[in-house]
Parts: structure tokens; C-alpha cells; sequence
């Protein structure tokens, strides 16, 4: 694809030789002839041997020329973003199919669409449909009424369990498992405890009986969840993941979560029960949440923070345990760090006023 081509994928400006070709894409430190970086600040570019770099409207020739030579550049207003995007299309998601694995277990009332992929010990079951253009590969499995929609990909080891629905291109890596049972017990108190006692811990002993776990999971459009991550299906009703949100590794979602569109969940995050997390929320890893939880709109939640059940989270950015406004957090962080320093203050008063004292 040829600088000047690039330049109008991106909506950028070209400075430079709009006739290079280039192949692919790389980091501004490691770059090579024939690939594209991409650089965000206004300071002198660091030496690189890429063909061409994405830069911030603002950063002149003069910068590139003076720290690596003569180089074409793409001005635009977020180069990672436009970076972001030329890569999607010099690195397109690799395809496979059509084709069946003679492997592949397949129920004759499913209905597959066209260009699929089904790769090798793929299972899929009864009145389930696989969308056109979707891939199943090595080892994915599919339960019976499951509806899986177009240009879908589900990585090796993937498991939809029945009933459940996945819009369209949607991505699911290695090992995620959608529409497992929820993790919801009733405890049988050995005793009928009174109605002035409901709300005492549960005593000792007891069996748990399982509340049922007979919901769906719907995940919409454009969703793309992590290895290993686990979705429960509801447990009367609906486990929702929003179009466009995105999920990293390792993530659990609970049963009844609803989660709006274009969220960003990072790796090791627990969501329990009935948590609500509304549209375009940034979630950072580790991150517990308590249920019944309500995370509203634009909200920002730091790493390892602690959510406790019923916490309505406004917009802005939270963290600690218990969640607290990031300003508040920062100013208990500073006095316990001066803690240290406190000690040793009143210590050395105390010895003061000891001396004091002995000299009455």
C-alpha cells in the first residue's frame, strides 16, 4: 500500500514521497524499510529506520530530518489511532475455510451458513445456527439451540453452552467459556431463623441448595473477549456484553451482568451478580465488584479497586478499596506515606517532654 494511499485511509496530511510501498508495521524503535510507524509527541523523533511514520499535526519536517533524515510523514490528529487502523488492514485477521473437518461433530438439525470454517473436533449441537463467514476452530463447541451470527471467529477450546446468542463478528479467544451455570446457593439453616433474625449471618451447617441457573447469555455485535474468560448465563434472565465492548483475559462475568456498549474490561476482573456497567466505562485489571453494583456512563475504575455490593459509581475516575473518587484516594495515599514520618515526630516529642519532666 503506497504512502499516499495510507494518507487518505487515515484522513492524514503526506509530507514526503507518496510513492513508497509500504508492507506492514512496526514499533519507532524497531522499524525497517518498507514498514510504517507511528510517533505522538512534538519533540524530536528518536533514530529509526522505518519508511514512513504517523505523526501529531504540529511536528514538522524539520524534527524528522534532523533526528533520523529524510522520512515521509503522516500528520494526523491521534497517530495511534491511525495507526490502529492502517495496521487492521496490512494485518488483516487470518481467515480460514470454507471448509468442514471430517473431525467435526455436526447435528443434521443445525444450519450452517455459508464460507464457514469448521475446524478439526468442533462440536456442534442441535437447532444451533453458525452464521456466513464464521470460523470454528480446532477443538470449539457449540451447544444445541445456540445461534452464533456472520463473520464470527471462536478460537480453539471456545464453548457456547445452550441457548445462548452471539451477534456478529463477533471474537472469542482460546479457552472462553459463554453460558456457564452462575454461582448462586440458598443456604437451608438447620432452624427457620425469625424475621428479626434475617439479617444475622447464616448459621453453622446447613445445606446449599442451588438457585437455578436457567437464563441465556446475549453477547451483541463487534464483541471481543479474552482467553480464558468465563460469561454466566442468568439466572432467570439475561447475561448481556454490549456491542463493541472489548474484555482481555481472565475476566469473570457473573450471572444477570449487563454490561453496555464499548466498555474496556482489563484482565483478572471479577464482576458479580446483577452488576450493572453502563456505556463507554474503562474498567482496570483486578477490579472487584460486589453485586448489584451500578457503574453509570464515562466511569474510570483503577486497577485492583474494590467495588462493595450496591455501590452506585458515578463518571469520573475511582480507585482504592473501598472505591473512592481518585483525588480522595491520592490524599490518603499521602498521609499514610508520612505515617512513617509522624512516628518518628511524636517519638522524638516524647522524649522531649520526658526530659522536661525529669528537670522539675
Amino acid at each position: 500500500m503506497k504512502t499516499s494511499e495510507i494518507a487518505e485511509f487515515v484522513g492524514g496530511e503526506l509530507h514526503g514521497n507518496g510513492d513508497i510501498e509500504i508492507t506492514s508495521v512496526g514499533s519507532i524503535a524497531d522499524a525497517k524499510g518498507g514498514q510504517i510507524a507511528f510517533f505522538e509527541k512534538l519533540s524530536d523523533m528518536p533514530p529509526n529506520g522505518a519508511s514512513c511514520v504517523i505523526v501529531l499535526a504540529g511536528f514538522t519536517a524539520s524534527q524528522a530530518e534532523t533526528s533520523v533524515g529524510s522520512v515521509s510523514l503522516i500528520s494526523a490528529n491521534n497517530p495511534k489511532l491511525a495507526f490502529a487502523r492502517i495496521a487492521r488492514v496490512l494485518h488483516p485477521q487470518k481467515s480460514r475455510g470454507p471448509e468442514i473437518h471430517p473431525s467435526a461433530v455436526i447435528s443434521t438439525s443445525s444450519r450452517l451458513g455459508s464460507t464457514v470454517f469448521i475446524g478439526a473436533f468442533t462440536c456442534v449441537g442441535d437447532n444451533s445456527r453458525i452464521g456466513d463467514g464464521t470460523q470454528l476452530r480446532a477443538g470449539a463447541k457449540v451447544g444445541d439451540n445456540v445461534n452464533v451470527g456472520n463473520n464470527c471467529l471462536l478460537h480453539p477450546n471456545v464453548l457456547i453452552e445452550d441457548g445462548c446468542i452471539v451477534g456478529d463478528g463477533v471474537v472469542l479467544h482460546a479457552g472462553v467459556v459463554i453460558g456457564a451455570d452462575g454461582f448462586g446457593y440458598v443456604k437451608d439453616s438447620p432452624t427457620t431463623p425469625s424475621p428479626e433474625a434475617a439479617a444475622t449471618p447464616p448459621q453453622a451447617g446447613g445445606e446449599l441448595v442451588k438457585f437455578p441457573q436457567i437464563g441465556t447469555v446475549i453477547i451483541e455485535d463487534d464483541v471481543e473477549i479474552g482467553a480464558n474468560s468465563c460469561v454466566d448465563r442468568g439466572a432467570l434472565g439475561v447475561t448481556r456484553i454490549g456491542e463493541g465492548t472489548k474484555i482481555d483475559n481472565l475476566v469473570q462475568v457473573g450471572h444477570n451482568v449487563d454490561i453496555g456498549k464499548r466498555c474496556v474490561i482489563a484482565a483478572q476482573t471479577g464482576i458479580s451478580g446483577s452488576v450493572v456497567i453502563e456505556d463507554d466505562c474503562v474498567i482496570g485489571g483486578q477490579v472487584g465488584f460486589g453485586d448489584h453494583v451500578r457503574v453509570q456512563s464515562g466511569a474510570v475504575i483503577g486497577s485492583q479497586a474494590g467495588v462493595l455490593p450496591g455501590k452506585i459509581v458515578r463518571p469520573g475516575v475511582w480507585w482504592g478499596t473501598p472505591i473512592q473518587p481518585l483525588d480522595e484516594y491520592k490524599r490518603q495515599n499521602a498521609h499514610l506515606k508520612g505515617v512513617e514520618r509522624l512516628k518518628a515526630e511524636v517519638k522524638e516529642l516524647k522524649h522531649r517532654i520526658a526530659a522536661l519532666e525529669n528537670k522539675k
